[in-house]
């Protein structure tokens, strides 16, 4: 038996997180839901998405987004954010050259 638990995306819109991060989500969820690709963010990464927002930026929170995503679904989930956020998602740390 297998049990699929969505996300109140809803109620992570209510606690002021990034609309565009919700959309995203959202989108994913869909994509998910048509066997298109195995993952969407849920509340928890919603949630901190916002904190590393926060503290860091929303590009580095959106790199973080792609970053947490499984390596079979990343560049799917790529691709939905640099169109979300309109400029390609970057996943480096520290200074580049």
């Amino acid at each position: 038996m297998q049990v699929q638990v969505g996300s109140d995306y809803d109620l992570a819109a209510s606690l002021k997180i990034n609309r565009t991060a919700v959309r995203i989500a959202r989108n994913l969820a869909a994509h998910q839901q048509a066997g298109e690709v195995g993952w969407a963010p849920q509340l928890r990464e919603l949630i901190a998405f916002q904190k590393i927002a926060d503290v860091l930026g929303t590009e580095a929170a959106f790199a973080n987004l792609v970053g947490i995503a499984p390596l079979e679904d990343r560049d799917t989930v790529a691709e939905i954010v640099t169109k979300a956020i309109g400029r390609p998602v970057t996943l480096a740390l520290g200074r580049q050259l």
